[in-house]
């Protein structure tokens, strides 16, 4: 995906430095809190999110539009189902 592909977030959600089960329980709130169609992007340095994001957002039915990796950075962008 290029830079000028990234999706535009609604919101935004760091858990740097934040271990599992952080990152999903940080998503699973936040998803709540925007609008159905909207967009949050989690910011993680667990590499775990690769796995669990992917898992979470197919239990919930949340969509995973994109997942990125940055050296040691993810980005996860979902966006909230109906």
């Amino acid at each position: 995906m290029s830079p000028t592909s990234i999706p535009q977030a609604d919101l935004h959600v760091d858990t740097s430095g934040k271990f599992c089960p952080v990152p999903i329980l940080e998503v699973s709130k936040a998803i709540k809190s925007v609008g159905v169609g909207q967009i949050v992007e989690i910011v993680a340095t667990d590499p775990g999110v690769e796995a669990d994001m992917p898992a979470w957002c197919k239990a919930t039915r949340n969509e995973l539009v994109a997942l990125l990796r940055d050296g040691k950075t993810f980005r996860a962008f979902v966006r909230r189902a109906g």
